[in-house]
């Protein structure tokens, strides 16, 4: 059978998809739920530099040689710049987002006023998950949102997990990003790539438009595997 994505359980893309792809959600966590500071540079400019299952996109690649060919000395002058750009983008007095969260955002797409955290706490619930939000995050910020991917991503790589458990793991991935991370993330991402100025929250940008789309057609292609193979036996 032909596919559009090579997804045999061993092959090297699926492999280097399943290390990956939980790298890429954190790093869009840490710098969309928090303010750049020193040490969380620091700590990607390490995790970049010696782990090469973080990079999983070209623009994650860019992402890397930016950070790898930065000299430690260099960081604050980096952090200034970063916090700057956060603060302009996300929470100055017009920022350019004013809004990283999935009702406030789908409301201004839409133009009318909808509320999709009850279902998004449902979803956290029925995955008997709960989130410890230091910042006092809402259930549909983009950080909460990417974070309860990254759970369930880490979950579902447990090869010792019943397949029907690892099944209902992908089927709510699949889910999530299809009914909520799908329908305003790309947009986030294409502001992002439009407005941002500074290298790393530019990169965040087309990191977004890369990953997403990739993270779900292989979850879906991985679950048509499956499905196969169930039939088959």
């Amino acid at each position: 059978m032909t596919m559009t994505l090579e997804m045999g359980r061993d092959s090297e893309e699926c492999i280097r998809w399943k290390q990956g792809r939980g790298w890429v959600y954190q790093l869009l966590i840490d710098f969309f739920g928090n303010r750049p500071s020193l040490s969380l540079i620091a700590q990607w400019q390490k995790h970049m530099v010696t782990r090469e299952e973080a990079v999983l996109t070209k623009e994650g690649q860019k992402l890397k040689s930016y950070l790898s060919n930065t000299m430690p000395e260099h960081f604050m002058e980096i952090c200034k710049v970063e916090r700057a750009e956060y603060h302009r983008l996300f929470d100055g007095v017009r920022p350019i987002l004013p809004s990283l969260c999935e009702s406030d955002y789908r409301s201004m797409l839409s133009k009318n006023s909808v509320d999709y955290t009850s279902d998004i706490r449902n979803s956290y619930a029925q995955s008997g998950i709960v989130f410890n939000k230091l910042h006092l995050e809402q259930d549909d910020h983009i950080s909460i949102e990417l974070e309860y991917m990254a759970v369930l991503g880490e979950r579902m790589s447990d090869d010792l997990r019943l397949r029907a458990s690892q099944h209902a793991l992908m089927d709510s991935q699949i889910q999530f990003l299809e009914q909520h991370v799908m329908q305003w993330v790309p947009s986030v991402a294409e502001a992002l790539c439009k407005e941002a100025r500074s290298p790393i929250y530019r990169s965040l940008g087309y990191i977004l438009q890369e990953f997403l789309p990739y993270d779900i057609a292989m979850l879906r292609s991985w679950r048509a595997e499956l499905n196969s193979c169930l039939i088959i036996s």
